[in-house]
Parts: C-alpha cells; structure tokens; sequence
C-alpha cells in the first residue's frame, strides 16, 4: 500500500512536466506522423489517407533528379564538414588554452566569444563578409581564383562558406566542454608519464584523447543532430536553395514543402524521415562509438 501510494505521489509531482512533454512534443509529433500518411487541405486537416505515398517520393532511389534525396545527401555533407572540423578546432583550441603562459585567459575568452552571437546575428555578420561589396573575402576569391562575384553566389563554394560560418558559431560551446573534460583529467597521470620519459604527443594520445572519449562522444552526437537540423543560416545567408540547389538542405526543403508550397502532409514526412534517420545515426554512435569510451 505504501509503494502505490509513493508512486501516485510521485505521478502527481511529475504531471505539470508530462502534461507540457504531451502537449509541446508528443502530441505534435503523433500529429506530424498522421499527416505524413495523409492528403491535407490548406488548412492543414487530413482529407485523404495515402499510406506511405508520400515516404515512397521522398526516398525514390530509382529518379537520378529526386530534389528530396539531393538535398538529404546535401545535408549529409554540410553535418560531414561541420561536425569533424568543429570537434578537431574545439579539440585543437582546448589544447593551446591549456597552456601556461601569461595572459592565456584572455585567449580562452576570445575563443568562447562566439557563444554569445546568436545565430541569426552571426548570419548576418557572416553575410556581411561574404558581400562582394564589401571586398572582405576579395583575396580568398583571387588567391583561389573563383568565379566573381562571390563565395555564396558559387555553387562549388556556397555550402563550404556556409560550412566555416557554421564551425565559427558552435565553435565556442564546443571549446568549453572539451576544455572541462580536459580539465577534469587528473595531473598525476601527466606526472606519472612524464617521469616515464613521454612526450607531449604520447601524453596526448595515450591519456588526453582516451580519458576525453565521453565529451567527445557527447560533442559528436548533439553536433550532428544540431547541424542536421540547421536552418537559420541558410535562410539568412542563401533565402532560397542557393546556386544549382547546392545549399538546399533537408531543413531548408522541409520549410519549403511547408510555408511555401502548402503540402503539409509532404512537408510533415520529410520531417519524420529526418527524425528516423538522427534516431539511426544516435543508435549508431552510442552502440559502435559508445565501446570505445573510456569512463572513469
């Protein structure tokens, strides 16, 4: 009787936050799915079941021109160059802030500042910079010789400009949780090595990289769901799929399909593909990458 009475306890002291998980996250989710399976009108009320329909256009293999399967493998290649370089830049900045030297706190305050840019501020400034106009990236479009007039008007630029804008802004968040975990590593095991005759490499490689595996598996894993989903910088930036669709993302496809075009049973699949395929690239990371960490 107690047990029952300890568990209707605390139901009642967790309903206020399952009541705001029902009607912020699961009921629109449950939503989303319905009307994936459905016709809607413009109003966005199912009129016509359709099954799976709609799945089955977004991942047609068999068309060479399917725009939903380019911009999903766009979106691939955007979280591909952001992700990696990101974690190495937050990796290799951690490093140098570690550094004892005079006036090393002033650095790590330069290389946290961009926490505090929103995205959209850093959009626009970044847009600022990319602008012919303004001749900022003049001598990076000479020095690479590229087609005037600039980088985001270029489609083999477009989504790497995008890309560098992108590493700058997370870079921050990602600096100072690799720099805790680096922190957090006792020093007796730098000691311990060093009177084994280890040197900064080997410190790094064989203690560093292996005791700092949980952030980096963290950073991995929110860094990919975040930049999957980007979409504030390519509508700032680009306001459209940019030059030959090269920076049409999923996200950017699925705002189209929505706001855009009106097909909210459309728009509403690409949106649960979009949440499978985080859900499968999760799975993937925490089972196959989870085995190498190393907790302490």
């Amino acid at each position: 009787m107690t047990r029952w009475r300890e568990l209707g306890l605390a139901l009642l002291f967790l309903l206020p936050a399952l009541a705001i998980f029902f009607i912020f996250t699961y009921y629109p989710f449950g939503r989303a799915l319905w009307l994936s399976l459905n016709i809607s009108n413009e109003l966005g009320e199912p009129v016509k079941f359709i099954g799976l329909r709609y799945y089955q256009q977004i991942l047609d293999f068999s068309k060479p021109d399917n725009d939903y399967l380019r911009s999903l493998l766009t979106s691939c290649e955007f979280v591909l160059l952001v992700v990696v370089l990101q974690i190495l830049c937050g990796l290799g900045l951690a490093s140098l802030a570690l550094a004892k030297v005079r006036g090393i706190g002033i650095f790590r305050l330069i290389f946290t500042i961009s926490i505090a840019v929103s995205l959209a501020s850093s959009s626009v400034i970044w847009a600022l910079i990319f602008d012919p106009s303004t001749n900022i990236m003049t001598w990076l479009v000479d020095l690479l010789n590229l087609p005037q007039p600039g980088l985001l008007t270029n489609a083999e630029t477009a989504l790497i400009s995008i890309a560098v804008m992108s590493i700058w802004s997370g870079l921050g968040f990602t600096f100072v949780i690799t720099l805790a975990g680096m922190q957090a590593i006792p020093g007796e095991l730098y000691e311990s090595a060093s009177l084994d005759g280890a040197g900064s490499w080997r410190k790094f490689w064989h203690i560093t990289l292996p005791l700092l595996t949980p952030i980096l598996l963290f950073l991995l894993v929110v860094n990919t769901i975040e930049t999957f989903q980007a979409f504030t910088q390519f509508n700032v930036l680009m306001n459209g799929p940019g030059p030959d669709s090269s920076t049409n993302v999923f996200t950017y496809a699925i705002y189209q399909s929505f706001w855009i075009d009106h097909r909210y049973g459309f728009a509403s699949a690409m949106s649960v593909v979009l949440f499978i395929i985080l859900l499968i690239l999760s799975v993937i990371q925490f089972t196959f990458l989870g085995k190498r960490v190393h907790y302490r």
